[in-house]
């Protein structure tokens, strides 16, 4: 039977008022109400938690339990109206690999501190499965979702998904940031994160960064960067920087299906890719500087890879350049654009719209399929 908790219950009140040990206390509680799985090695905490209204914390409260447990679930009454506001300058949750199956509802997260983040998960197998329906991120943050882990193992933090979700606010760093020890290679196994239409439209940062591998899967809604960071350097939606050593080839797939990208600002990127393993773009627009003359657009190249290796565009409105250095010699790469067009008539031939750079450029291999400006 599934049991309601309520923060009230637990000493919570509503508003400004500091409830972090009142959440701290029904978080105690779960852990003791879990129990076994007769049907697996884990335990349950079959818990519902309650968000009423809108609650105050400044400190951090765990997932910590005796050991891996599932079936913690969130819920509130909607969007803003059920919102826990974060004051401190460090993780609102923490997830100390034990916390599995945990999903969230109809409820708001907001900071007021550019030091804290929203959740810091490790992961030697006992963190993966979270999801998120109906979610809100606003306010300033040093980065959303962390997924890290030890060096000694640091598989999963896997299976991700994010439903009709809303990303606001600012992030000095990242809103979902896997891979924050890129050192450690094992986390080239933080695998398959899904989001679907969702609203992606916040001032700054990066919407998701995987210093490590990862299998994305993104569809629909609408993701807008609307502003500049502060030192002026670019915010992206997808940065996918080098890694100190190889990716495993398995693990960097990017597909993005039938979404408008808003970059807004020329220092503003679509993509930055250091990863050598397949991304694809189906039926997407990034025209949001489609009335700008050339001159004032001609160092905007919102997509940007370096010694690619699959890269694919099918069915796309692109403006601006595209940018691919290529400082090694290409190995198994296809660079492909199938029936795309582009905003700007100044950029409809290969030598305006291709910004090929470094050392091995004459070698890069593109294609261009049924182009619709009639670039071959």
């Amino acid at each position: 039977m599934t049991t309601i908790l309520r923060p009230e219950d637990y000493g919570a009140t509503l508003g400004i008022a500091d409830s972090t040990e009142a959440f701290r206390r029904l978080f105690a509680e779960i852990a003791k109400r879990s129990r076994r799985d007769p049907g697996g090695d884990r335990l349950q905490a079959p818990v519902v938690i309650e968000l009423s209204g809108q609650y105050t914390v400044s400190g951090t409260i765990s997932f910590a339990a005796a050991s891996r447990t599932q079936g913690i679930t969130v819920r509130g009454a909607g969007k803003r109206t059920s919102e826990i506001v974060m004051t401190g300058g460090a993780p609102l949750f923490t997830n100390p690999d034990t916390a599995m199956g945990v999903r969230f509802y109809d409820c708001s997260f907001r900071s007021t501190n550019p030091k804290a983040s929203f959740l810091y998960s490790t992961s030697t197998g006992g963190a993966q499965d979270w999801g998120f329906n109906n979610v809100e991120w606003r306010g300033r943050w040093s980065y959303g979702i962390g997924l890290d882990g030890p060096p000694e193992d640091s598989n999963c933090n896997s299976e991700w998904f994010f439903n009709n979700c809303h990303v606001g606010g600012s992030y000095e760093k990242a809103w979902l940031w896997s891979g924050m020890t890129p050192t450690i290679k094992q986390q080239d196994q933080f695998l398959n994160f899904s989001l679907r239409d969702c609203k992606v439209e916040f001032e700054y940062g990066d919407a998701l960064r995987f210093d490590r591998g990862g299998s994305i899967v993104v569809s629909g809604g609408s993701w807008i960067i609307k502003g500049v960071r502060s030192d002026g350097g670019p915010s992206r939606f997808f940065n996918f920087p080098a890694a100190p050593s190889p990716h495993a080839d398995s693990v960097q797939s990017l597909l993005v299906e039938g979404v408008r990208f808003e970059p807004r600002k020329p220092m503003n990127l679509v993509i930055e890719s250091d990863w050598k393993g397949q991304i694809t773009f189906l039926n997407c627009l990034d025209d949001a500087w489609a009335y700008q003359p050339q001159s004032a657009a001609d160092d905007y190249a919102p997509h940007r890879y370096t010694n690619p290796g699959g890269v694919r565009y099918t069915g796309c409105q692109l403006t601006g350049r595209h940018r691919v250095t290529q400082t090694a010699p290409p190995s198994r790469q296809a660079i492909v654009y199938d029936q795309c067009a582009r905003t700007v008539g100044s950029r409809r031939t290969k030598a305006a719209f291709l910004d090929l750079q470094g050392a091995y450029a004459s070698s890069i291999r593109i294609s261009h399929r049924d182009d619709r400006d009639g670039i071959t």
